[in-house]
């Protein structure tokens, strides 16, 4: 092993690969990111590679994503930003430059090759419908009129009342788009007809404007109403049609208006005329789509799935204790196979009638590669993005099974710090709080690890990938159950240390910082902590983010049946006085998702209780997504002030902290001057 430490501005060295799609002539097209120092930005190109050759740089753009090839494997299309706009791109692949098709526009969320590989379809943004919108923007001074829920996203930030709808465009020259949709309603993975005669998508249609659910509908290719094929029982996305155009699968549930992953996310079909619909998976226990998180990217989610040339079997994601693989679900009912699993998070999949599989993958020492799979089973990397990992200090988790105090199976892992003798640790806490730690790279605790302070993470129940009633355990009872459970798995992992335990610390982010501060007020095992973006005001959590209202349901407590009382009385800022451990409150000032002022009403009480080793940290210009999506330079910043404030208060041998001044949490680690 190395002994260079991952550092901070190493993030800047992180190559990310995403988005693999196939091509007839063996080329694998995909999506490579890349962290500009200079412009402070995430940049994306589209790259190729084929078995047996290196990579190359296919597009010229640094805002190109989204690549997609024709079925016929003429061209390919893909959506790209050079400055003035979102267009469609198409390239032939015998060769020739990429060309914009159509006109420019402010999002393009999806586009879809026609089965005859002569039309794309696509959504994008377009222009207000005084009528029907929810919201009026003026753009001179900022002002908004809203009508309606939701005004806010924390992915689209304050919202405008346009909306996003379904266009088709041919991909001769001069082709002028065709809008398919129109409507107060947002469309979402479309997906053509064998035949081309019609459209299918997923929009939220006629449901209560707090409502979680979406449906899916079909709409002809050349425009007019839509048909509604669902019953408004759940989520329901990402769909694709069947070969023989009978059916259509798509992944949701139909158990209510719930998307916060309490229920497991299932594969459903449902006749493409319309009709019952039934699940493929529910028999399995498991989410068919990626819950393990990490900072290195976005989550996996959710895609559509795969039909298999004969219409059999549909290929999915498939989320099993802390990992994400791909499965096979039989058309008919009640069987499934694992097709690719292992120690490791499918980010990302496609597969070819011949049953070729191109896969985006992480593990917990690479943060992505590619990898093609053929129909015998035999994998070949095709990737090696991040050889420079190398020559740092990347370490693997050893992984623990603790037993709650009723008996449950939890599960743990823990990265130990080269000198183990009397270390400190860290206990780090999902967000979700359906989510999962698990076989995916996390630079936050690498570079703690390797600056002397060990971790420990797992997934407590609440956590998905381990069947329904696991996630549904915390349901009523956030603060008790999973608070029990967090610290079951720090029992656990230190039965399998030597750490000093007068030197534990605790971390974590959304509803990880919410179980931070709760445990800092509940407990006095821990020596330090960092509260990021974190849920402390369940009331004010209700009323003042994008989907606050989901909290209600998680508390089990709607806010109408009791005035706040329960949603009052379970959140962590209530017993904050008892918190005097240093804590490091950290938060983003564009967060809609847990809004700025859970952080600030956290600090400010501390502050006034005379807690002088509460300190704060914000930033501007990212949301809740900042750890693994935000701009380059606020991201390196965070990881600083993770280090720095650990290092302070668990004092790992060998390593001194930095000044007590303004902005010291904000200085390069000892161990980034000495590689500058």
């Amino acid at each position: 092993m190395s002994s260079t430490p991952l550092t901070p501005n190493d993030l800047l060295s992180i190559v990310l690969a995403s988005d693999p799609q196939l091509c007839p002539d063996g080329r694998v097209f995909y999506v490579c990111a890349t962290q500009s120092e200079a412009k402070n930005e995430t940049q994306t190109a589209i790259w190729s590679v084929r078995r047996g050759g290196e990579p190359a740089r296919f597009t010229s753009g640094e805002k190109d994503s989204a690549p997609r090839v024709s079925p016929d494997g003429t061209h390919l299309a893909f959506v790209g930003d050079r400055g003035a706009g979102k267009r469609v791109y198409v390239v032939a692949l015998a060769g020739g430059e990429a060309r914009a098709i159509g006109e420019a526009y402010d999002a393009i969320a999806y586009s879809v090759w026609s089965p005859d590989s002569r039309e794309l379809a696509f959504v994008a943004t377009t222009p207000l419908d005084p009528a029907s919108a929810r919201i009026a923007h003026d753009e001179k001074t900022g002002a908004r009129h809203i009508r309606a829920l939701p005004f806010k996203s924390d992915d689209d930030g304050l919202l405008d009342g346009r909306r996003k709808h379904l266009f088709t465009i041919g991909i001769a020259d001069g082709a002028i788009a065709t809008r398919v949709t129109h409507g107060d309603f947002d469309v979402e993975t479309p997906a053509w007809s064998p035949d081309g005669a019609q459209i299918a998508f997923s929009a939220q249609i006629d449901l209560p404007e707090f409502s979680f659910g979406t449906d899916l509908f079909v709409v002809p290719h050349t425009g007019g109403a839509p048909r509604k094929l669902t019953a408004s029982r759940g989520p329901a996305s990402h769909l694709a049609f069947s070969h023989d155009g009978t059916e259509i699968a798509f992944i949701g549930h139909e158990h209510g208006d719930d998307a916060g992953g309490r229920f497991n996310t299932e594969l459903l079909v449902v006749p493409a005329a319309g009709g019952v619909t039934r699940s493929l998976s529910a028999h399995s226990d498991r989410s068919v789509n990626d819950s393990v998180i990490c900072d290195t990217r976005n989550g996996g989610g959710q895609q559509s799935p795969f039909w298999s040339a004969d219409d059999r079997e549909l290929f999915v994601p498939f989320g099993d204790e802390g990992t994400c693989g791909v499965a096979a679900f039989a058309r008919s009912g009640g069987v499934h196979r694992l097709v690719l699993s292992g120690e490791r998070d499918i980010v990302t999949f496609a597969r070819a009638d011949d049953g070729t599989l191109a896969i985006a993958y992480a593990t917990p020492t690479q943060p992505s590669e590619i990898a093609l799979v053929d129909p015998s089973g035999t994998e070949t990397q095709l990737t090696h993005n991040n050889r420079w990992l190398t020559e740092r200090s990347i370490r693997a988790p050893r992984r623990v099974r603790p037993l709650a105090s009723d008996g449950q199976k939890l599960d743990v892992w823990i990265l130990d710090p080269d000198e183990r003798a009397n270390a400190p640790y860290v206990l780090q806490i999902h967000g979700g709080p359906h989510a999962a730690y698990g076989y995916a790279f996390m630079s936050e605790f690498q570079i703690l690890a390797a600056h002397g302070i060990g971790v420990i993470y797992g997934n407590p129940r609440g956590s998905q990938t381990y069947g329904h009633e696991y996630a549904n355990a915390i349901t009523g009872d956030w603060g008790g159950i999973d608070a029990a459970d967090v610290l079951a798995l720090l029992d656990g992992a230190l039965a399998e240390t030597h750490a000093d335990r007068a030197r534990i610390g605790v971390a974590g982010g959304s509803y990880g910082g919410f179980m931070t501060t709760w445990l800092l007020g509940h407990s006095k095992r821990f020596a330090a902590g960092v509260s990021m973006r974190a849920v402390n005001d369940l009331v004010s959590e209700v009323g003042a983010t994008d989907l606050g209202w989901f909290i209600e349901r998680e508390v089990d407590s709607p806010w109408t049946a009791d005035a706040g009382r329960k949603l009052f009385e379970g959140s962590p800022m209530r017993s904050a006085h008892e918190i005097d451990a240093p804590l490091l409150v950290e938060h983003s000032e564009r967060d809609f998702r847990c809004a700025i002022d859970q952080g600030e009403q956290l600090f400010t009480l501390l502050r006034r209780l005379g807690r002088k080793q509460t300190e704060f940290v914000r930033f501007a210009g990212d949301g809740h997504g900042l750890s693994r999506s935000g701009n380059p330079r606020n991201r390196i910043l965070r990881l600083r002030a993770i280090a720095h404030w650990f290092v302070r208060f668990l004092r790992p041998a060998g390593i001194e902290p930095v000044g007590d001044f303004a902005g010291a949490l904000f200085e390069p680690l000892a161990t980034e001057k000495l590689k500058d």
